[in-house]
């Protein structure tokens, strides 16, 4: 799989590059998630985005040019901006556990009204980017023994 990581994520490659064409060193994009940790059966590409500058103004700008997009595989692509990025990625296991029901920040596009429910917290910033304030480790993640191993970031 690794000989056709390129290829698989093709279409994330190209706004990534796109973006860096735009905003060059500010922010740093890492595949993260299900295809991170190489699983054989993933429904999305997720994307961690980090701003060096910390400045939500462009966000919006920034997360539109991922969204409503599909790589050549026909799955969609899921970026979201998380300041909290450089440091998970350098938690341990065991850190990530004892952490795993913090709530953190993420940031999302969304030119829909995102509703909150039990376990995310949706707020709209301005324009089409939301808040959503999340426990670090989901549920479901959590169930599936993600809360004991180091994520998986690999920098695009």
């Amino acid at each position: 799989m690794q000989d056709m990581e390129p290829m698989v994520v093709e279409v994330v490659n190209q706004i990534v590059d796109l973006c860096k064409a735009k905003y060059e060193d500010r922010f740093n994009f890492y595949l993260t998630g299900s295809y991170a940790r190489n699983e054989e059966s993933f429904k999305d590409y997720d994307i961690a985005i980090y701003d060096n500058k910390n400045d939500k103004n462009e966000w919006e700008d920034l997360l539109y040019l991922f969204s409503n997009q599909i790589e050549n595989d026909g799955k969609s692509i899921d970026a979201q901006v998380d300041q909290m990025t450089k440091i998970i990625k350098r938690m341990s296991g065991d850190t990530l556990y004892k952490n795993r029901n913090e709530l953190v920040k993420r940031y999302v596009y969304s030119d829909n009204d995102l509703k909150s429910n039990e376990y995310i917290k949706y707020t709209n910033i301005y324009g089409n980017l939301w808040e959503k304030e999340i426990i670090l480790v989901k549920h479901k993640h959590q169930n599936m023994g993600l809360h004991k191993i180091q994520r998986i970031y690999k920098e695009l």
